[in-house]
């Protein structure tokens, strides 16, 4: 049988563990380079960054690097949301991007980093203030959670573009109109229908 004292001081030791587990995962986060456009654009596999969100650090990797001919591929993955970000697979329609399922088309393997256990898909992007309405699921969309975890921050080479999603305009197909990410401010906005002017990269999850 435990005696007061014994079970005191298990209490206490479990404390101290615990607060040496977060200490060494704060430094652990804090001793990581802050991510820089320069560096991430040469780093090779396993390279993490972190970036200083308003919910706090961020860390980001450098999954894969691919090299096909003259072009250099790399993917992503945000580490706190557990998203796979691809390399930029050019301009296309968002017609074009959703009826020939470009994030699943084999010709573009290398942009996702030949990764057989990652399931690809057209990242969703509509409004928070549309969470659980007009027919949107009733959590963050993928572009959302990836601005708000430092994306821009994170990957090089997206400040001039716009990227198509796989969501569209209030829900309605009809209105022919989907929502897109500005690669320059972060903001999600309608109107995105892309006719060939507007970039896409895919996102993917670890297939369970």
């Amino acid at each position: 049988m435990k005696t007061p004292a014994i079970v005191a001081r298990l209490v206490l030791f479990t404390a101290i563990a615990s607060l040496g587990i977060a200490y060494h995962r704060t430094s652990h986060a804090s001793a990581l380079p802050a991510c820089d456009a320069q560096a991430i654009a040469k780093a090779g596999r396993g390279y993490v960054c972190t970036v200083k969100t308003k919910g706090g650090p961020v860390s980001w990797r450098v999954e894969v690097v691919v090299v096909s001919g003259s072009r250099t591929f790399r993917v992503f993955q945000d580490q706190k949301s557990g998203l796979y970000v691809s390399d930029d697979l050019g301009r296309h329609s968002h017609d074009s991007v959703m009826k020939e399922s470009l994030c699943a088309s084999p010709d573009y393997v290398a942009q996702k980093g030949n990764l057989t256990s990652v399931t690809w898909h057209v990242p969703s992007g509509y409004p928070r203030k549309l969470n659980g309405k007009k027919g949107f699921p009733d959590h963050d969309s993928d572009f959302v959670v990836l601005e708000e975890d430092g994306i821009r921050d994170a990957i090089p080479g997206l400040t001039t573009k716009w990227f198509t999603s796989s969501s569209e305009e209030d829900g309605d197909k009809s209105l022919y109109s989907s929502y897109g990410y500005d690669g320059e401010f972060g903001a999600v906005n309608a109107g995105c229908n892309g006719n060939g002017n507007v970039s896409l990269r895919c996102v993917g999850q670890v297939a369970q």
